[in-house]
């Protein structure tokens, strides 16, 4: 065979697999159980790795104290924490665990770490420092699920940079996460919504 020929089955073959990498996508996005998360903060640069936003919601830190009775959570152990929707449109964690739930939906992550906090200094109802430490028990979980970072362009990320600078009277910056959850927790970033407007992704 040729080399021509052998350099057009290859790159047949290249096309090929991308394609079904863009539509086994595309199915899964499509057929994903969506919820909506608060976005809560922003790093949209890195050097080596080009513009992107680093997305923070509350599942980066969960209090597993409020949320489960296990305690026993090491870096690397698989996470899944069951979400559901709250009166202000944000899905948010009711549990997590260690063990994929039978039932329900959860997003699938890893733990990043986890400490135990015996005792803190500040008022929870106030935010005050207190004189003395009032003795607690609480679990901080901290995880990581794959939609961390979104990569865009450069203008892109400054743009929204900026905008979640903007926050209104009660801290809100009006910005919402878009997630596609499969069945077994995986998530994939179909967008934003931006006071209210969605901004969807496009795949091609």
């Amino acid at each position: 065979m040729k080399i021509t020929a052998r350099l057009a089955l290859i790159a047949a073959a290249m096309t090929a697999f991308l394609g079904f990498l863009v539509v086994n996508h595309a199915t899964a996005r499509a057929h994903g159980t969506e919820v909506v998360l608060d976005v809560r903060g922003y790093d949209p640069r890195d050097i080596f790795l080009g513009h992107f936003s680093m997305i923070t919601t509350e599942l980066q830190s969960l209090d597993a104290s409020e949320l489960t009775d296990e305690d026993a959570f090491k870096a690397g152990d698989a996470l899944y924490v069951t979400l559901e929707p709250g009166e202000d449109g944000n899905w948010h964690p009711v549990s997590l665990q260690t063990r994929q739930p039978d039932s329900g939906v959860f997003i699938h992550g890893f733990v990043r770490s986890s400490h135990t906090i015996d005792s803190e200094w500040t008022d929870p109802q106030t935010g005050d420092r207190l004189n003395e430490p009032r003795p607690v028990h609480r679990v901080m979980v901290y995880g990581v699920y794959n939609i961390e970072r979104y990569y865009a362009s450069r203008e892109l990320a400054l743009a929204f940079e900026r905008r979640l600078r903007e926050l209104d009277p009660d801290g809100d910056n009006g910005v919402r996460l878009i997630l596609s959850l499969s069945p077994d927790g995986n998530a994939i970033i179909k967008g934003f919504e931006i006071d209210g407007v969605r901004q969807l992704d496009r795949l091609w």
